[in-house]
């Protein structure tokens, strides 16, 4: 199975397609994987075409703690090092509540239906949070985190050794403090 067969096998549209109600076969032979970067691998080789990831971004699902893109006649396991999704920017209203934006021009606040939850990568512990349904998960880009994390500083506040910010009435761990 190609890439551009996995393609072919998503019907574009505008919003999430039902990949909850698919069950195709599994379809195994090919390796996609995406890195600590969130840079997108099909068989080892980075897939630059963008239209492709964010197509391929749509069609996800998390099934016991295991990525798959998921069409209607195949479900091909992905590699996950920390997310799918990247978080490149975050914004503020005036009452404090936090919309954040993917490398998919996705974007979603941070409440209650998107929470974070801090998971231990390479000995840190870095926020993740819940991008959409079905359990999709993103996480800070570099820049974003230390700007997240300056905003968390300053707006925030710790508790048991944790760092929490508030959202949309909710509260948030961003970081555990040594």
């Amino acid at each position: 199975m190609s890439i551009s067969d996995i393609a072919k096998n998503i019907q574009h549209s505008s919003s999430f397609p039902p990949v909850d109600k698919w069950n195709p076969d599994l379809c195994i032979g090919q390796t996609i994987s995406i890195d600590r970067n969130g840079d997108w691998f099909y068989n080892n080789s980075i897939i630059k075409n963008s239209k492709i990831k964010k197509l391929f971004s749509t069609v996800l699902r998390n099934d016991d703690g295991n990525y798959f893109l998921v069409t209607p006649v195949e479900k091909v396991p992905v590699e996950v090092a920390v997310a799918p999704y990247v978080i490149t920017d975050f914004e503020c209203d005036s009452l404090g509540n936090i919309k954040c934006i993917t490398n998919f021009d996705f974007a979603f606040d941070l409440d209650k239906d998107h929470p974070v939850k801090l998971r231990e990568i390479e000995d840190k512990f870095l926020p993740v949070f819940k991008v959409r349904d079905l359990n999709i998960e993103g996480f800070l880009n570099r820049n974003t985190y230390y700007r997240f994390l300056n905003y968390a500083v300053d707006k925030g506040h710790v508790k048991d050794d944790i760092l929490f910010i508030n959202s949309h009435g909710e509260e948030f761990p961003i970081g555990k403090i040594d």
